[in-house]
């Protein structure tokens, strides 16, 4: 069952590095690594062979029965690549897995010290944190929100830190960090003794397409997490492994949350495979008020998911893949910012590593933005894969109602002159729906 019904896709067969090849062999350049996932590239016979070796010696054990060597293993590389901030990580399938494992792990921390009020989890507006009901509950996503809204709960959403359309029409030079504090009124309206946490991307995904935080805004949100006793939660799933030119994306703001969940790129794009870490303070309030935490899935941290991204890490390392993902970034930051010179309709021009968003504007002078009927975005996501690329497109990111952007999200392998070619190629594309809109 396809995403759209009524849409012919490629029939992809075989991939390499970037590139994507349908069974008549077109080649396609994978310019999203899916769904921002796979991030080493195609084609990697290492984390094949580690695949199959472990399949051999043992493909699962349960989490509540055993422990498996491996699987410790590849929690270690957590720690290692934290830099010790990650003491402890539970691995699951998915990236709505594992924010649903992080609420509970906020909430089972109140438990074991006596906090049983604090329940509520706040979140963002224009935020996304999964598709099952209870992260699509916090998601702030409208768009991905529509038609379940009979099914969710309600904690609270703040304003986004979104500085390309400030909520509070200030300017990041002269900003009051109202975006932060937004949450500590929240905090207060609905008394601290009911919040528990408090979940947000250090860079935004889907939802607006790579808009960076205000520098001191993660700072504020850590302040007013500690004063109220809030977990602080950071979803990951989309920016960690190197996504944003560092392993984690907390790493650009000089703050450590509580929590972080990961997932996409954890294991290269291999294997289905997410996780949850917590901190050393963290988790030892849990321990030493004899807590445990029996919440799982059935393929929590299973042994075939945990070799593969003992393999992954290992060829990110090797290959000194995080550093070559920041220099690729700004390279291709760069070459989008020249394409925008020629194209009016591309607006903001932001994001970090290859997280490269464009906000595609109707008047980039006022900012005004197309009409959502229009689905211009979507027009050039579909330009560009009759150019033979791929790319992600957005829509919703001015308040949910309208506003268009496209996400740029190659794999890290990727070289200059592959980034020239889908600079290229999307030129081609914009060209063609500007004419079309009589731009």
């Amino acid at each position: 069952m396809n995403a759209n019904f009524f849409r012919q896709y490629p029939r992809v067969d075989s991939g390499k590095g970037i590139y994507m090849y349908t069974e008549e062999g077109t080649e396609i350049i994978d310019g999203a690594s899916g769904p921002v996932l796979v991030s080493l590239g195609h084609g990697i016979e290492e984390i094949a062979d580690a695949m199959r070796t472990q399949a051999v010696k043992l493909a699962f054990a349960h989490r509540d029965d055993c422990v498996t060597p491996i699987l410790e293993k590849s929690c270690e590389t957590f720690y290692e690549a934290s830099e010790g901030d990650f003491y402890k990580t539970f691995q699951v399938a998915g990236g709505s897995e594992a924010n649903e494992i992080a609420i509970k792990l906020a909430r089972n921390y109140h438990l074991v010290r006596g906090n049983a009020g604090k329940y509520k989890v706040i979140s963002r507006w224009q935020s996304y944190h999964g598709s099952s009901m209870g992260v699509l509950s916090l998601s702030g996503f409208t768009k991905r929100r529509k038609g379940y809204e009979p099914y969710l709960f309600e904690h609270g959403h703040v304003a986004p830190c979104y500085c390309y359309r400030c909520w509070f029409d200030q300017k990041p030079e002269h900003c009051g960090l109202q975006c932060a504090k937004a949450l500590e009124n929240e905090i207060l309206a609905q008394g601290p003794e009911s919040v528990s946490a408090f979940i947000a991307e250090p860079i935004s995904g889907m939802s607006l397409c790579g808009a960076e935080p205000h520098p001191e805004y993660f700072k504020e949100v850590r302040r007013i997490c500690d004063k109220y006793d809030v977990v602080m939660i950071m979803d990951e799933v989309m920016t960690g492994w190197g996504r944003t030119g560092k392993v984690f994306a907390y790493k650009h703001f000089d703050i450590v949350p509580d929590i972080v969940s990961t997932g996409k790129a954890v294991s290269g794009g291999y294997f289905p495979l997410a996780a949850v870490s917590v901190t050393e303070k963290f988790y030892k309030a849990l321990y030493e008020n004899k807590g445990d935490f029996t919440p799982g899935y059935s393929w929590s941290g299973n042994p075939l998911g945990a070799a593969v991204q003992v393999a992954a890490y290992k060829y990110l390392v090797e290959n000194k893949l995080v550093e070559k993902c920041a220099e690729m970034g700004d390279y291709l930051k760069e070459k989008m910012v020249e394409l925008s010179k020629k194209h009016p309709i591309m607006g903001d021009i932001r994001g970090r590593g290859l997280m490269v968003g464009i906000e595609i504007v109707k008047d980039r002078k006022t900012k005004e933005p197309f009409e959502a009927k229009l689905k211009v975005a979507h027009k050039i996501q579909d330009v560009c894969l009759d150019e033979n690329m791929i790319i992600e497109a957005s829509s919703g990111c001015n308040r949910g109602q309208s506003g268009d952007a496209l996400v740029i999200s190659p794999a890290f392998v990727i070289t200059k002159e592959e980034v020239d070619k889908i600079a290229d190629r999307l030129d081609k594309a914009i060209s063609k729906v500007e004419k079309e809109l009589n731009i």
